[in-house]
C-alpha cells in the first residue's frame, strides 16, 4: 500500500490535513510531535474508505515539522498489518482551489412550470466550462403559499431501523391529509446499518433524531419561517422548529462559500447533489443535480453547488445527501412524477430508487 496524496489547508485556528491511501479499510492515526491525532471524520461518502482526514491545532506547525501517518487494518477485516508513511507539509491556496473545484457551468435552457400557487418548478439544461452536459432541477418556494414537511417512512416518528422509498413517503403523508406538491430526498443516513439519520430530525414539533447534533439543518419553525443554521449559531432553535432535516455542509452563509469540503474528495468529485436554500426575503429553494451519466449529465461539485444556489439568489444554503439518493418528484393530476434521473454509483444507468430514511416535502398552505 502507498499514501497517493497527502494536503494541507490552514482553516482559522485549525490545520486540516487530508491523506488518501492506495487501499482502503485502515485505521489512521497522524502524530504531530508527541501528539496523535485520530481520523477526524470519513462519514460524507459511504464509497470513499481511502480518505483519511485530521485537525491539528495551528500553532503546533510552524514549519519544517515532520508528520506521521500510522495504518493499522481494521479489526474487522480478516488480516491485520501496520504501516507508517512520514511527510513534510506544504500548504494549498485556498483561493486557488476554489477555481480548481469550479467547474463553470452556465445555465443554457430553463423549461419552468407552476407546480402548485406559490411553487415554481424548473428544469435547468446547463453546461460545463468543457461543454459537458449538466441537467439541474429547481424549486422556488413562496413560504407566504406553501412549506415543507418532512417526509418519513409510514410518516412516522421511529427514527431506527425503517426506509422507504421517496412517493412512498410522500403517499404516506398524503394518506394521513398532507398537501404535497413535490419531493426531494433529505438527510444523509446510515445506508449500510439500522438507517438512522446522520442530523437533526423534526417532524410537527416533534424531535425524533439528533436533539444535539453538531451538522447543521434547514428547518421551518412554528411561525412558517424558513431557517438555515446550527447549534453552534442558534443553541435555543430546536424547540422552536416544527419541520427540519439535517445536511452536512452549510456551503453558504450570508451569500458567500462557506464550508465546501476543501481537499476532499467528497467535495471536488462531480456527483449527483441536492441541496436547499433560503433567501434573504424567505424564499426557499431546493436544487438538485443529476450526474454520473457523461452523455446526459455530469453532477456538481460542492463549489457549483455552492455558485449555483448562489446565482438563484440563495442567502444560505445546506448540502443535503446526494448521490444515488438525489431525487426529485412533482404532481401530475393524481399521482407523483420522477422527474430527474437516480444515479447510483455502480449501476449508474439503472434508475435505481434508494430506501432512505427522510424527504423534503414541499406542501400547500
Amino acid at each position: 500500500m502507498t499514501v497517493i496524496s497527502h494536503k494541507y489547508l490552514l482553516c482559522g485556528s485549525a490545520i486540516k490535513a487530508v491523506i488518501r491511501t492506495s487501499k482502503s479499510g485502515f485505521e489512521a492515526k497522524l502524530k504531530a510531535g508527541e501528539t496523535v491525532f485520530d481520523d477526524s471524520f470519513n462519514i460524507c461518502e459511504p464509497y470513499d474508505r481511502k480518505t483519511h482526514i485530521f485537525f491539528i491545532p495551528a500553532d503546533m506547525l510552524s514549519g519544517g515539522e515532520v508528520l506521521t501517518l500510522s495504518l493499522k487494518r481494521h479489526k474487522r477485516l480478516p488480516f491485520i498489518s501496520r504501516r507508517s508513511f512520514e511527510f513534510s507539509p506544504v500548504f494549498e491556496d485556498e483561493n486557488e482551489l476554489i477555481k480548481e473545484y469550479d467547474s463553470g457551468i452556465s445555465i443554457k435552457k430553463e423549461e419552468t412550470e407552476t407546480v402548485a400557487d406559490g411553487v415554481i418548478y424548473t428544469r435547468l439544461s446547463c453546461e460545463d466550462k468543457k461543454s459537458a452536459p449538466v441537467i439541474a432541477f429547481r424549486f422556488e418556494i413562496d413560504t407566504r403559499k406553501a412549506t415543507l414537511y418532512t417526509g418519513t417512512p409510514g410518516d412516522g416518528y421511529k427514527s431506527v431501523n425503517v426506509k422507504a422509498k421517496v412517493p412512498e413517503m410522500i403517499q404516506s403523508a398524503v394518506a394521513n391529509g398532507v398537501n404535497a406538491v413535490a419531493a426531494v430526498n433529505a438527510d444523509f443516513f446510515d445506508m449500510f446499518g439500522d438507517c438512522h439519520p446522520s442530523g437533526l430530525c423534526v417532524k410537527n414539533g416533534k424531535v425524533i433524531a439528533n436533539e444535539k447534533t453538531d451538522r447543521p439543518f434547514i428547518g421551518i419553525t412554528a411561525d412558517g419561517t424558513p431557517v438555515i443554521t446550527d447549534l453552534n449559531e442558534s443553541s435555543d432553535i430546536v424547540p422552536k422548529l416544527y419541520q427540519a432535516v439535517g445536511g452536512l455542509e452549510m456551503i453558504l452563509k450570508d451569500g458567500e462559500l462557506n464550508d465546501w469540503g476543501p481537499l476532499e474528495p467528497f467535495s471536488y468529485v462531480r456527483h449527483p447533489r441536492t441541496a436547499a436554500g433560503v433567501t434573504k426575503d424567505g424564499r426557499v429553494i431546493l436544487l438538485v443535480v443529476d450526474g454520473r451519466i457523461p452523455e446526459y449529465s455530469n453532477g456538481a461539485t460542492l463549489v457549483d453547488l455552492a455558485k449555483l444556489m448562489q446565482s438563484f439568489g440563495a442567502d444560505r444554503a445546506i448540502n443535503l445527501d446526494g448521490g444515488g439518493s438525489s431525487i426529485v418528484y412533482t404532481k401530475n393530476g393524481a399521482e407523483f412524477e420522477l422527474r430527474n434521473y437516480p444515479a447510483d454509483l455502480f449501476r449508474p444507468r439503472a434508475k435505481l430508487i434508494r430506501k432512505e430514511f427522510d424527504a423534503l416535502l414541499v406542501t400547500k398552505l
